[in-house]
């Protein structure tokens, strides 16, 4: 039996859908304006040797403001010396009209989950306007980059520092001969008409090994220093790596390889049986053996038990560079983990599942067997 609505009902219903068509239409012109739909835009670009983490979406900021997003990220059409990914981004004009020649593009990393956003330097108006749309990439700060400064500059100063013994050993060695009236300058010092000359010259000596002592005690204070700044950086790091949200995203290689209080079976497939050649796409066989392993892995579902997924790259016959072998081995173990949780391997129960991890390992050869050809190592570690 139905009812019609009274007319206050109506006035109410018809009230209450304005609303909600208000609310959504502000919220739609919201997130059209933030994304730059009404506002006029101008397309730039940016080169930069790598760009991880960087996809079309990421925000792209100029003095910290939110001024635009990339739109694309371009592989490089060479791999030789200078080949650069090319970032394309959308910023609001108002913003791209106050770049200048200088004008320098970074990726930094945003918060502690490590999202990426292009920051834009504007640059000096001395230097001119920004000629055409192409922005220089700068290299992100990387802190393994740091300590390997640091601890060049140690090495240098400890060089410097063993100079400088020995020169003073040299200088203490040449007043002690002096003093004790041998060689030439002793003899002087010994003869009355050059006495008073030669004890100024000695003087001044004294006050340069004095000098040239204090000098050596300050290399020795900038190497412990230096000592003291690789700690630093090392306890930074370490603490990082433990802190309760960062330590799931940094992984140990060699913990997540090697376990000696758990069983461990593992199964090795040659890259070129899995995928199409230099890449992370499937071939037919390549999945009719993950197929195989799945059945394998869902016949071993032990309580607490791992997958590790960990891609390995032989540099030979065809060697390429470390960060395109880390980021192909690093796909491919991706490929394949997602495969096999496609076929169940994750799960132990109706309700529990366990853990499958993928390890790209690039060029890195693995800890506990000996060298191969490229391929995708399978390890399942159960409770002993």
């Amino acid at each position: 039996m139905s009812h019609s609505l009274s007319r206050s009902q109506s006035v109410a219903l018809g009230f209450v859908v304005l609303l909600a068509l208000g609310l959504g239409g502000y919220g739609v012109a919201r997130i059209a304006d933030k994304q730059g739909f009404w506002a006029e835009t101008t397309e730039l670009t940016a080169g930069f040797a790598e760009v991880h983490d960087v996809t079309p979406g990421t925000p792209v900021r100029v003095r910290g403001v939110e001024a635009g997003q990339v739109l694309a990220v371009e592989y490089p059409d060479h791999d030789g010396p200078g080949a650069q990914v090319t970032v394309r981004m959308r910023v609001h004009t108002k913003y791209a009209t106050r770049l200048y020649a200088n004008a320098r593009a970074h990726i930094h990393a945003n918060g502690l989950l490590g999202s990426k956003v292009i920051a834009i330097q504007p640059g000096d108006p001395s230097a001119g306007a920004l000629a055409g749309t192409h922005l220089t990439g700068v290299k992100p700060f990387e802190v393994a980059d740091a300590v390997n400064d640091v601890r060049d500059l140690a090495k240098e100063a400890k060089a410097l520092a063993a100079d400088t013994r020995t020169a003073v050993a040299s200088a203490k060695e040449l007043i002690d001969g002096v003093r004790a009236g041998e060689g030439t300058l002793g003899k002087l010092v010994r003869d009355d008409s050059l006495h008073d000359e030669a004890r100024k010259v000695l003087a001044r000596a004294d006050k340069a090994v004095t000098n040239m002592e204090g000098e050596m005690g300050a290399l020795r204070g900038f190497v412990s220093d230096g000592r003291d700044t690789l700690r630093s950086v090392k306890q930074g790091t370490d603490a990082i790596g433990k802190m309760p949200i960062v330590r799931n995203y940094v992984e140990d290689h060699v913990a997540l390889l090697v376990r000696p209080t758990m069983s461990r079976s593992h199964w090795n497939y040659a890259a070129r049986d899995l995928f199409e050649p230099g890449t992370a796409v499937l071939t037919p066989d390549g999945a009719n053996h993950l197929t195989n392993l799945a059945n394998m892995l869902n016949d071993n579902k032990y309580s607490g038990s791992e997958v590790v997924v960990a891609g390995f790259y032989a540099n030979e016959p065809n060697p390429v560079p470390p960060a395109v072998a880390l980021e192909l081995t690093r796909k491919q173990a991706e490929v394949v983990a997602e495969f096999l949780k496609g076929h169940g391997a994750h799960k132990l129960g109706t309700f529990s599942r366990r853990k499958v991890v993928a390890l790209g390992m690039g060029a890195t050869p693995s800890p506990t067997d000996p060298p191969l050809a490229s391929h995708v190592q399978v390890l399942l570690f159960a409770p002993r």
